[in-house]
């Protein structure tokens, strides 16, 4: 029993180990958050939160790769004061720049009185919409420069910030005025956690200009814009085709439903973002072969983890229903999100593995690619053929699958290794995995009771149980050598 302890005591003590329990708590109030917003906001409203996060979601991911270019260059040369200073100087800059850039297209918008979402209302939410935007630019790039210098607190503060205020929010208010009060608590959060960054900076945060360092800055920049970019508006293109095509409440099962499956991701997410540092190193210090047996281990306990959670959410997602009546036309597309969502996974650690060899380029290419194959698809199928809501996510699905194959053969041709196409087929998507995937899809096709979602789950543990067996090492290690996972 002392020894236990002992070992919870030295896992509390790491950073690592507290920034990934603040999130997990994080994302629990985000979870009942979730839950009660969608009640107290009823699906019309939650339409138009979901909408207007959507256009947010779209102004965060025109960073033109700022933050992400600081983080690589910064992190290579951190024990250079003068060229930290100096490149995050232009890169607060750079962000000041975008930030006008954004006002600027607002103004023109009321200027030339093009009415952007006119049926989510959304002229009435410009300006709030407008500050978040220039705040969440502010701080991603803070957020990025603290984590190059291992202060994790002031990160954690401003990821638990909002979720926190909005719990408080939501015992006081009803319906749009709810929606109005968690805009305000949005802002409020981000310019606490804007002050706290400047307050804490662990280097100077006053903005330069030098224009040949600016434009050293995004020509590194550039093609980790086009991949992170084009990868994370897969989704929100498919979002905006199903927002322009479907009713508002529909929209609002849409909205309910991904704040339900992107839970699952968040969790996952946590972990990765701690140990993707230290496997960007190993990358690219590591031979063929080690590399391969690191890929093969990271991947079976991420992506089994992955498999398994939504197959167990899928099962129990019938039960929330029972509480909340009101999202029952939710659910089979709720399930298609979720198999949606989970097809990414299984692309974990080639990406990684391809921008340690400086293949960003390649990476930025097919990501785009795959955005342009998905907006196709998604005008053929939701503006052509006007397929029934339920089925309006599966342009992404078939995206998301060619993605992941086509960066695993990628991947695995760039350590040296010629597997034919049946065989990256088998090894990214194998058998034990796809089964399950692949009866659930049937059994929502088939409107199969809500019970039958129990054979996907049954059907997965028992064709994966030596991976699961494994996941539960892993957590053993992970407990008695905390700094597996440090900072």
């Amino acid at each position: 029993m002392s020894k236990l302890l002992s070992l919870i005591g030295n896992s509390l003590k790491n950073p690592a180990i507290l920034y990934m329990l603040s999130r997990y708590g994080t994302y629990a109030i985000q979870f009942v958050n979730s839950i009660f917003i969608a009640v107290y906001m009823g699906p019309y409203y939650l339409g138009i939160w979901g909408f207007i996060n959507l256009i947010i979601s779209y102004l965060a991911q025109i960073n033109l790769g700022i933050p992400h270019a600081i983080n690589v260059m910064v992190s290579v040369k951190k024990t250079d004061h003068t060229y930290s200073q100096r490149v995050i100087g232009n890169g607060v800059s750079m962000i000041i720049g975008l930030s006008l850039l954004i006002v600027l297209f607002f103004a023109l918008l009321i200027l030339f009185g093009v009415n952007l979402g006119e049926k989510y209302q959304f002229s009435q939410y410009v300006i709030p919409v407008t500050i978040l935007a220039i705040l969440t630019h502010f701080n991603s790039l803070f957020a990025n420069i603290f984590r190059i210098y291992g202060k994790v607190f002031a990160i954690g503060l401003n990821q638990s910030l909002f979720p926190l205020i909005t719990l408080i929010t939501i015992f006081f208010f009803r319906g749009e005025s709810l929606l109005k009060a968690i805009l305000i608590a949005n802002i409020v959060s981000f310019l606490i956690s804007f002050i706290l960054y400047i307050i804490q900076r662990p280097i100077s945060l006053c903005p330069r200009l030098d224009c040949r360092e600016v434009a050293s800055i995004q020509k590194k920049a550039w093609h980790l814009f086009v991949y992170n970019a084009s990868f994370y508006l897969i989704l929100f293109s498919t979002k905006s085709f199903i927002g322009a095509a479907y009713s508002v409440e529909e929209f609002g099962y849409l909205t309910f439903s991904y704040q339900l499956a992107n839970a699952i991701f968040l969790l996952l997410n946590s972990i990765s973002y701690l140990v993707f540092p230290k496997l960007l190193n190993r990358f690219a210090n590591g031979t063929n072969e080690q590399i391969k047996t690191l890929l093969d281990e990271v991947r079976a306990a991420y992506i089994t983890t992955s498999h398994l959670l939504v197959h167990l959410v899928i099962m129990l997602f019938p039960l929330f229903l029972l509480f909340f009546p009101q999202y029952a036309p939710s659910k089979s597309f709720f399930i298609l999100l979720a198999l949606t969502m989970v097809l990414y996974t299984n692309s974990f650690g080639y990406q990684g593995m391809l921008m340690a060899r400086n293949c960003e380029r390649r990476l930025g290419q097919i990501a785009f690619s795959a955005l342009s194959f998905n907006v196709l698809l998604c005008y053929l199928m939701i503006q052509v053929l006007k397929v029934p809501f339920v089925w309006s996510i599966l342009p992404t699905m078939v995206t998301y699958f060619l993605y992941v194959l086509i960066i695993g053969i990628m991947g695995k041709r760039h350590l040296g290794y010629r597997v034919g196409f049946i065989g990256s087929l088998l090894e990214q998507f194998p058998l034990s995995m796809i089964l399950p995937f692949i009866t659930s899809v049937v059994f929502v096709y088939v409107n199969a009771s809500n019970w039958m979602y129990a054979i996907s789950l049954l059907l997965f543990i028992i064709l994966n149980r030596k991976d699961i067996k494994k996941i539960f090492e892993v957590v053993e290690r992970i407990i008695r050598n905390p700094n597996i996972i440090n900072i």
